[in-house]
């Protein structure tokens, strides 16, 4: 957030000023040319076809549109000029691109607000996709994964960032619309064909994709289409990651007086050294500040105690396959010249089997030794970061697990319209989509042994760090049990959405008066399933036949216990808390993977590194029978809550649009005010089981012992005005102007009514608010369009938007009876909670203290400037065809109020540049894109106990090369084919994050080029 006005801060002025000088000077020329013509033989004809005809229509589109919208057209069926739509959609300015760790576009944002704050609908109608993101993602909010679906299906995408009452509320940012194809959109019979080939270069395999679309249209009256795309894509990549960083936990001994004041703490320094630590350590010896003085020459206490390392440091490689395949069918029915029936049908499907494998350096948790210690400042009051030393006494271990995603989505659009009278339209359409997603991720994870001789040398250089043992870790023997763990957590999701929208316009193109009504019906539930300790126990625990779970978590993974063991043997936590008193003796049947033959499952990976011998050790381990029965949990390895989140929304809007001639000028105008009424079911699993139950595995000391699905309802209105004016300044000079108010609603995780006790004596926890209140933002936009001819133009546009509705943590205190409306009663704690209430006066004395989301007294002001220009050269240079096309976004935020620096908005750059220049003329075309987004804050402070350290990401640029030639053209063949080459990420950029310093490398990766050679037929 921005306090004072430093250089930094005056860049955009100057840029807004050298734009608006350019811009003026373009507009001067434009006159001097209008006022002498070239002569008639000057001219020469350029054939425009493909990816300029997609640009001349998106700048017709831009020209007649009132309000502030770009679109992306495609020229033809399946002849998209994007191979996926959030890359198209990045060459609208003020729209900014999500990428998975492959480097493929997965979901927008818009002016500087998160993708859930954009409204994403399919053929004008709400569209919820049940997917989780990019890998191991969490997305439980409103985003839509667009990668599920084929720009070759599409003709049409449109971008509204200046609402009108008529469209559908809930994008804050702004509401996008994808158009899937029709018949009526190319008349008579047409085949399409594309055929691509694809490879990767780092994962080294071939892939493919292919997309077939037929349409027949029968006279004026009716027409079909349908369509298919298929693809395979070989993906890798490959990268760096850490779960954060962390300084040690010093002990009284090691430092004197005030230990960790930066905060963190996460690894701790054994008080003295261990058996077999090496590097001429003497067993026995203590570990105090003298030593670790001595044994780190050169630094102080503070720099030991406040220098950071990697936390979890480790190297990933994740590949594998994604599958998809996509169908559209699509009808139209047009009886009479005033009557028109449709309906569009999407089914869409993906299937990403996929492995993940890390090779990780624990540091946390561990009793490493720090040895000959360097750091990149003196001063470490603030935080430092270790660049080099030797680790001793430390652990490796391996984490390797298959993933499995599915998602599909159905969606069915009927619709109609009907002119009634020259003067009356009446158009209306039904809606109803459902999407489902499945994640399975087992994690297999074998350990390098406790005291077992692991020593590290470190250097970080500001890149990657070097992480290197002097254990041979592609050794399978290397690696044991114990201490290491396997998992299984799973999730599922299921969105259905259905809806009903009729609107009817009286008057004409002058004039009219449009009103209508909407209602939408949207839900999503999570379900997590948990299974790890039952499938642990079995694994490497010895497979007690009578298990429980410690606060530690699952049973010891160590294959060591030997029969008739007590649980207080086998537990460390048994007899203490929610246990005390128990005495339970557990028998044991032996492990399904003993210690003695784990290195057999370890075998050489594909890529130079060990893996495990999955197929075996699925079949060994007994997975499919414990993954079967994996109850349902309170979240997911993707660390997702399960919940449930339904609203109905009904809306009603009235609305003028209309034109004018003000002193000889024209003008288009829209105005109006939308109503809309939500009414909010939110749920959350308070899923843990009784800690005396031998067959459910959660831990029993942080939460209610209850098994159930808590709903609260809630409901709040909203009214939404807008205006919008366009003013023709020349016919080829436009100035546009709005002002509007809208909405997104709130994450529904907030909401979730769920109680976490985070103390074993139930006095202290977190629980959502289904009382919230929608985010509410006031729009301010102007802009000046100048269109130069063909597929020209520059646009450039200011826009301001204030939101309100941010959260804020709030401690509230409430007698312990209320926590039965979210089904928490005294009958269902735990037997130390039921005492520690009883302490307490009782349950109808007692109180809780909760933590709970609530709406701030606060805003955030978002500032920016958008810069359109697409500029063909036939008139500059003799070689006809060149172009370029440029959008520039900057964004500047502020907040205020409550809470003001929880309410910057994150992941926003405060500039993104999106750079072409293209070629298309006789049959050929060529295009190279370069894309720039400058490096922003992604998280906030706080991470890892750290008081400072926030979560930063580099500048990101990207350059894609793509080409085709029309060999009907170029040989003057009828039906001849198109051939294609493209190469994505030719620069081989990689996506890089930081924690608190620039060189503390949070995560980096290198998803490598991807190259295609495709064929396209038409018919």
């Amino acid at each position: 957030m921005l306090k004072t006005r430093s250089t930094a801060a005056v860049r955009p002025s100057r840029t807004v000023a050298l734009t608006l000088t350019a811009m003026a000077s373009l507009i001067s020329q434009a006159y001097a040319q209008q006022a002498t013509p070239a002569p008639a033989d000057s001219m020469q004809t350029v054939q425009v076809t493909g990816y300029r005809t997609s640009l001349i229509s998106s700048a017709k589109d831009k020209r007649e549109a009132t309000g502030f919208q770009d679109s992306i057209n495609a020229e033809d069926f399946g002849k998209f000029p994007d191979k996926n739509i959030a890359e198209s959609l990045s060459r609208v300015p003020g729209v900014q691109v999500a990428r998975d760790v492959t480097g493929e576009g997965m979901t927008i944002q818009i002016r500087g607000l998160g993708s859930s704050f954009t409204k994403i609908l399919l053929n004008n109608s709400s569209v919820a996709v049940a997917s989780s993101g990019p890998i191991d993602g969490q997305n439980s909010n409103r985003e839509v994964d667009l990668d599920l679906l084929p720009t070759d299906l599409f003709t049409k995408l449109t971008v509204s960032k200046s609402p009108t009452a008529s469209m559908l509320e809930g994008g804050a940012a702004g509401i996008v619309n994808l158009r899937s194809a029709r018949p009526f959109d190319k008349e008579g019979q047409y085949v399409a064909v594309n055929v691509t080939g694809t490879r990767t270069k780092i994962a080294g395999k071939t892939g493919g994709r292919g997309s077939v679309i037929a349409s027949r249209t029968f006279g004026d009256t009716f027409g079909i289409l349908g369509g298919v795309a298929l693809s395979r894509q070989e993906a890798r990549t490959t990268g760096f990651e850490t779960v954060g960083w962390t300084n040690p936990n010093l002990t009284a001994a090691q430092r004197a007086g005030t230990r960790n004041p930066t905060g963190g703490g996460n690894w701790t320094i054994p008080a003295t050294v261990p058996a077999n630590a090496g590097n001429g350590l003497v067993p026995g010896t203590v570990i105090d500040q003298a030593f670790l003085l001595a044994h780190n020459p050169g630094l102080t206490i503070d720099q030991i105690d406040n220098a950071i390392v990697p936390r979890l440091g480790r190297t990933m490689d994740y590949f594998g396959t994604k599958d998809k395949v996509s169908a559209v069918v699509s009808a139209e029915y047009r009886p009479t010249e005033s009557l028109h029936f449709y309906l569009d049908t999407m089914y869409s499907k993906k299937d990403d089997d996929m492995q993940r494998i890390a090779y990780n350096w624990a540091v946390r948790n561990n009793a490493a030794i720090p040895l000959n210690m360097t750091v990149d400042r003196n001063d470490c009051s603030n935080g430092c970061v270790v660049t080099g030393g030797t680790f001793a006494n430390t652990l490796h271990f391996i984490e390797y697990g298959p993933r499995r995603d599915k998602v599909d989505l159905l969606g069915i659009n009927p619709g109609m319209e009907w002119k009634i009278t020259p003067r009356l339209k009446l158009d209306a359409q039904a809606n109803y989509n459902r999407s489902r997603f499945s994640h399975e991720a087992p994690t297999v994870m074998p350990i390098t042994p406790v005291n077992g001789g692991d020593t590290v040398t470190y250097k970080n250089e500001g890149g990657i760090p070097s992480i290197v043992s002097n254990l041979d870790l592609n050794n399978p023997s290397t690696y044991v049990w114990g201490g290491g763990r396997v998992n299984i957590q799973n999730e599922l999701r299921e969105t259905r959405t259905k809806g009903l929208h009729t609107d009817l316009t009286w008057g004409d193109k002058s004039f009219n008066i449009r009103t209508g009504v909407a209602y939408d019906d949207i839900n999503r539930r999570i379900r997590a399933q948990e299974n790890s300790a039952a499938w642990q126990a079995a694994v490497c625990g010895n497979n007690p036949s009578v298990f429980l779970q410690g606060p530690n978590g699952a049973p010891p993974c160590d294959g060591a216990s030997t029969p008739g063991a007590s649980a207080a043997a086998l537990y460390p936590g048994f007899g203490t808390g929610y246990t005390a008193g128990r005495t339970d003796t557990l028998t044991y049947g032996g492990s399904l993977i003993p210690a003695s033959a784990l290195a057999s499952y370890i075998i050489p990976g594909p890529y130079g590194k060990p893996v495990i011998d999955w197929a075996r050790f699925r079949k060994d381990s007994k997975y499919d029978y414990y993954n079967a029965t994996a109850p349902d949990a309170g979240s997911s390895s993707t660390g997702a809550s399960a919940g449930y989140i339904g609203e109905k929304s009904t809306g009603f809007y009235v609305e003028t649009n209309g034109e004018a001639e003000p002193a000889g000028y024209k003008l288009r105008y829209n105005a109006g005010v939308r109503y809309v009424r939500t009414e909010q079911q939110v749920g959350s699993y308070n899923g843990v089981s009784d800690p005396r139950n031998a067959t459910l595995t959660l831990n029993g000391s942080k939460y209610p012992n209850i098994n159930q699905w808590v709903y609260q309802e809630s409901s709040y209105h909203n009214t939404l005005p807008s205006a919008t004016a366009a003013l023709d300044l020349r016919k080829d000079v436009v100035l546009r102007a709005a002002a509007s108010r809208s909405m997104t609603r709130v994450d529904p995780n907030a909401l979730r009514p769920g109680i976490n006790f985070s103390s074993v004596s139930a006095d202290v926890g977190t629980v959502g608010n289904a009382s919230l209140k929608p985010y509410i933002s006031d729009n301010i936009d102007l802009g000046l369009d100048w269109y130069t001819g063909r597929e020209g133009y520059v646009s450039l546009t200011a826009f301001q938007k204030r939101i309100n509705g941010f959260t804020v943590n709030e401690n509230i205190t409430q007698p312990f009876t209320s926590l039965a409306a979210y089904g928490v009663t005294y009958d269902n704690l735990a037997p130390n909670q039921k005492d520690a209430i009883n302490a307490r006066g009782g349950p109808n004395v007692a109180t809780v203290v909760l933590t709970r989301p609530r709406n701030a007294e606060g805003e955030l002001r978002i500032r920016g400037l958008e810069l359109g220009w697409v500029q063909p050269l036939d008139k500059w240079i003799p070689w006809r065809g060149f172009g370029f096309n440029e959008t520039l976004t900057l964004i500047n935020q502020r907040a205020s109020g409550e809470g003001s620096k929880g309410f910057i908005a994150l992941g926003v750059p405060k500039k993104t540049n999106n750079f072409g220049i293209y070629y298309e003329n006789h049959g050929y075309m060529a295009r190279l894109s370069h894309t720039y987004s400058q490096g922003s804050q992604v998280a906030n402070a706080n991470q890892n106990g750290i008081t400072n350290a926030a979560l930063f990401g580099d500048d990101y640029k990207q350059l894609d090369f793509s080409s085709s030639v029309e060999l009907d053209q170029v040989f003057d063949r009828e039906g001849w084919p198109t051939l294609s080459f493209d190469i994505v990420n030719l620069n081989n950029a990689t996506r890089r994050s930081y924690f608190q310093f620039p060189n503390a490398t949070m995560s980096q990766y290198s998803p490598g080029r991807t190259y295609s050679l495709g064929l396209r037929m038409k018919f």
